[in-house]
């Protein structure tokens, strides 16, 4: 995304999900002040979060959000996704950080069906997800379904209809 955000628009900023970018404002930090994007979490409205203008690194985190047709294009090959279960704890929480930071919709699409796959293998052995994979799984598909549903003007709750519609096709 270029330096110049628009106000009034939405944008996908990292693990924080789908934002309003509400305003940009001038703010003063101990000697010095600087401009800032407001943005406006959409899962919560009461919060926001700012964003150093002059900051590049993190102004490139804010994402456009995908269009009906990239969401359309996307679903049309999910059911190809495949991502390896990691064993080791620590490496599985690292990549769940990693992807779900990362904005990529095809990673996060990988992730949740790994995630999904691993707890119907669970459940059949009469066991549970592990705390940590199972808030995983549910931040992952928070995340993707806040965006569809916002681009697609569908209810939350209707996403997953939406979804296993398109992979039907």
């Amino acid at each position: 995304m270029s330096t110049a955000v628009a106000i009034g628009t939405y944008v996908l900023y990292g693990k924080v999900g789908v934002c309003l970018v509400r305003e940009q404002t001038t703010m003063s930090y101990g000697a010095g002040s600087g401009m800032y994007y407001v943005l406006c979490p959409v899962s919560d409205g009461r919060s926001s979060v700012y964003v150093p203008c002059d900051n590049a690194e993190l102004v490139a985190r804010m994402r456009p959000l995908l269009t009906r047709d990239e969401i359309d294009a996307l679903l049309s090959g999910a059911d190809t996704l495949q991502m390896e279960w990691v064993d080791d704890r620590n490496e599985r929480a690292s990549l769940y950080r990693t992807v779900m930071g990362s904005n990529d919709r095809r990673e996060l699409i990988h992730l949740i069906r790994c995630l999904y796959g691993r707890k119907q293998e669970k459940l059949a052995a009469g066991k549970r997800l592990s705390a940590m994979d199972e808030a995983a799984l549910q931040e992952s598909v928070r995340l993707l379904e806040e965006e569809l549903s916002l681009v697609l003007e569908i209810p939350r709750g209707e996403v997953a209809a939406y979804i296993h519609s398109r992979l039907e096709q």
